[in-house]
């Protein structure tokens, strides 16, 4: 009789757990104050095509000593093949 009610709150005990943390999960979520409120990642500009990208999805390439990051691999070819940011008016 004693072992079959600590083993009913052994059970009661996993399922508030299980539940309050499937519910904590639920409201932070709602609340905002979870990974989706986080700002951690920046937009950065295309030194090629002069767009913004999250620098998260960039392509780190170096050229000319310097590390710089890219929309696209068309765009590191570019700016690698020319060694540098594109004349005035020739971007895009």
């Amino acid at each position: 009789m004693l072992i079959r009610l600590i083993l009913y709150i052994a059970l009661a005990w996993g399922i508030y757990y299980a539940l309050s943390g499937l519910f904590k999960g639920v409201s932070s979520t709602l609340k905002g104050d979870g990974a989706e409120a986080r700002v951690d990642d920046v937009m950065q500009r295309c030194p090629e095509c002069e767009t913004y990208f999250p620098s998260r999805e960039g392509l780190a390439r170096r050229v000319g000593g310097e590390r710089r990051l890219f929309c696209g691999d068309d765009c590191a070819g570019k700016f690698a093949q020319r060694g540098g940011p594109p004349a005035e008016g020739e971007g895009g």
